[in-house]
């Protein structure tokens, strides 16, 4: 049966600008995802060996090739994005497929093209530090995904969010999703940045759902562990023409899952 969200939750993204949802992955995939990751890791990471999990990379295992990244304490692995098992894990499961469109609208999601690969974050030996500092993406999309390849615990590289920024910074852009900050946005970021964050943590297989004008940030990890995430954003088909018009007095006008929701 598929999965579906409650009220409740549809309530809690439209007010708070994200959701996390409990085991949603496929446990077969996750293991595909987990063998390629290894399959692609520099001498370095050894899989059976947390102690070599530390970083930062050995300068020698660093890479920028205008597609992946590795290097410091981040490994953005985004060149399997378009692998078909890629995408039967996270845009074309069934489940997230579903969810998104009861908040987008049934029928209206794009075709997905690829997810943005395994984004990893090595764990740090010294102690956790405050280090909070907010961005909000400018790329144009409507709901974005972080999917959860292993356990993510309390300061272990979570995902951070701002909740109900979403609301402040959807106003403050010329469009309502292509870039052009206005000057409001800056007042907006410097409130905020005076704001505690929150870490979604989780299990493996967990899927935080966020809006796309949501603060957010990719904490730093203090665990014996990795922090592994594929990376997607669904947008609806019409996002060509939306794209061009200014924020809406009803910023849910595009949701219809969410306008149509009781205060």
């Amino acid at each position: 049966m598929t999965i579906r969200l409650s009220t409740d939750e549809l309530r809690f993204f439209r007010d708070n600008g994200f959701l996390i949802k409990r085991q949603v992955l496929n446990p077969e995939l996750m293991a595909k995802a987990q063998d390629v990751f290894w399959a692609n890791a520099p001498s370095q990471l050894q899989r059976d060996d947390p102690e070599t999990w530390f970083g930062p990379f050995d300068e020698k295992h660093n890479l920028d090739d205008g597609e992946n990244y590795r290097g410091n304490y981040r490994w953005n692995f985004r060149s399997i994005g378009r692998e078909s098992w890629m995408m039967k894990l996270v845009p074309l499961d069934p489940n997230l497929h579903a969810m998104a469109e009861q908040m987008l609208g049934e029928g209206m999601l794009s075709p997905p093209e690829r997810t943005r690969g395994i984004y990893t974050t090595l764990p740090r030996r010294e102690p956790p530090a405050n280090h909070d500092h907010l961005h909000v993406d400018e790329h144009a999309f409507h709901l974005g995904v972080v999917a959860y390849l292993g356990d993510v615990t309390p300061n272990a590289g979570g995902f951070r969010v701002w909740p109900s920024s979403h609301r402040w910074f959807y106003p403050s852009f010329e469009s309502q999703y292509r870039p052009g900050r206005t000057e409001a946005y800056h007042a907006i970021r410097a409130l905020f940045e005076t704001q505690p964050s929150l870490e979604c943590t989780g299990a493996a297989g967990d899927v935080v759902f966020w809006h796309h004008r949501l603060a957010h940030m990719a904490g730093r990890n203090h665990a014996r562990s990795l922090r592994q995430a594929i990376l997607f954003d669904y947008k609806r088909s019409d996002l060509d023409q939306t794209q061009e018009e200014p924020p809406q007095a009803n910023m849910w006008r595009d949701w219809p899952g969410l306008d149509a929701l009781p205060d």
